[in-house]
């Protein structure tokens, strides 16, 4: 029997060079037989994915645009285009300062669930918090409220298998053909909202449900979000 066909995206720009020695370390360790891993870099010259390319990665760039949210957004439409033109069966984010553990693709599609993310916290040292978004749907404004899961809140999220969650991030993420074909992901310049907070919201009114492993707990090695000038 044929193993469904993944393809996993990285996007990356110049700033998060720093994890990328260890980023590989990890993500070259990925034992699932059928998969490709891509690097859509959006640093504003073309030094950066030339580097990565120098290093025999798979890379590509985008324009990086007005700032990183549309970066973010253009990288996962190029990535989200090769998935579909290729036929890809499942689309998985990994982001470029998430440490994957090498059965992280069996892990989470093992659910059969059509949006799976892995847990990570984000935020500075001393503030970290999962990265779940528990608000409620707000129907005045057409999305989530932006809280995340408070830490004295984690409990039932602590290696208690799969949950059910309104939104995650694009840390880890594995989307099911119906995840990632429905429609492209965006954002919108009139907020702060990063690309995963409006595909979440998407999934929303679509209806798809949205889970996370608590199993699956992998290290997340941010930088303030302060320091990122185009933010």
């Amino acid at each position: 029997m044929k193993l469904p066909k993944v393809l996993i995206f990285t996007t990356i720009y110049q700033g998060k060079d720093y994890a990328l020695k260890e980023f590989l370390e990890h993500a070259n360790k990925i034992n699932y037989p059928n998969y490709q891993h891509i690097f859509v870099d959006n640093s504003p010259t073309l030094d950066y994915v030339a580097k990565l390319q120098g290093m025999g990665l798979d890379a590509y760039h985008v324009e990086r645009g007005n700032n990183t949210r549309e970066a973010i957004a253009r990288a996962c439409n190029f990535a989200r285009r090769i998935a579909i033109d290729e036929g890809y069966d499942y689309f998985m984010s990994l982001e470029s300062d998430i440490m994957c553990t090498p059965t992280v693709v069996q892990d989470l599609m093992k659910h059969g669930k059509d949006v799976v993310t892995a847990l990570y916290h984000i935020g500075d040292d001393g503030l970290r918090v999962p990265c779940i978004t528990i608000a409620k749907w707000n129907e005045n404004l057409g999305a989530f409220g932006t809280r995340l899961l408070a830490q004295d809140e984690f409990s039932e999220y602590t290696n208690s298998g799969l949950k059910a969650v309104q939104a995650g991030g694009f840390g880890c993420c594995l989307m099911y053909k119906r995840g990632f074909l429905e429609f492209p992901f965006t954002y919108d310049p009139r907020f702060n909202g990063h690309p995963d907070i409006y595909y979440f919201n998407e999934l929303f009114k679509k209806k798809i449900p949205v889970f996370v492993d608590t199993d699956v707990v992998l290290e997340h090695d941010n930088r303030p979000w302060q320091d990122i000038e185009d933010r």
